[in-house]
């Protein structure tokens, strides 16, 4: 299961779901708006509420140009 931390405001974080829809992956990755529901969540997995963040399994991957890395490299076909 992949989870993205973001809120819309973050311009680093927009950068992430432009991507997601790029790849068309956006069914395969759940979005968690930490403006809404999911800052507690966040600040307990890890330590702090920087987003954007994204959970793989158990792995946190941190910052929108990292994410990205990580998303062209499972995603692209």
């Amino acid at each position: 299961r992949i989870e993205l931390y973001f809120h819309y405001q973050c311009g680093f974080s927009q950068r992430v779901p432009n991507t997601i829809n790029n790849l068309r992956v956006g069914d395969k990755i759940v979005k968690k708006d930490i403006r809404s529901d999911y800052e507690r969540e966040l600040v307990d997995l890890c330590g702090d509420k920087q987003v954007p963040s994204l959970k793989v399994g158990e792995e946190m991957i941190r910052g929108s140009a990292g994410i990205n890395r990580y998303l062209v490299d499972e995603f692209l076909d």
